[in-house]
């Protein structure tokens, strides 16, 4: 999905994203080190996470911070074992502009279909919550329906 760019950063340094390319279903993770909701949110969505992934990677997450300097979001970053952009890189910016329409606050975990970009479920954050591990087969059925 080019609409993402191809220069990410991870806990290991810079990256193309190279599971990005390959993952049945993307989630664009919308957070902030400010907020007590993405603070209780986040180890949940990084244990699901690496339960779904645990055999062949299958999701990709791009993190999208809202934090309001680099030190806040470095420290937000810096556990996630998923993608994020430097924090001044424009193309977070646009992928939020793109996608605010399905924001309702953050945490917010949108799931895309990898193949074209479209929102699969705004509701990624509440379906972990009622469904743990069931949340993904969930969100391919969905997805075929779309």
């Amino acid at each position: 999905m080019d609409k993402f760019g191809t220069s990410f950063q991870s806990v290991e340094g810079p990256t193309d994203g190279p599971n990005l390319k390959n993952a049945r279903l993307v989630g664009v993770y919308f957070g902030a080190k400010w907020s007590q909701p993405c603070q209780r949110f986040t180890p949940s969505l990084i244990e699901f996470y690496t339960k779904i992934n645990e055999d062949i990677q299958q999701l990709e997450i791009i993190y999208i911070g809202m934090d309001e300097n680099e030190e806040k979001y470095k420290e937000t970053v810096s556990d996630m074992p998923w993608l994020f952009y430097d924090f001044k890189e424009f193309v977070k910016y646009q992928v939020y502009y793109e996608y605010k329409k399905h924001i309702q606050g953050i945490p917010c975990l949108l799931i895309l279909n990898p193949n074209n970009g479209q929102v699969i479920t705004n509701q990624g954050r509440g379906t972990i919550e009622k469904e743990g591990q069931g949340a993904f087969e969930k969100w391919l059925t969905q997805m075929s329906f779309k």
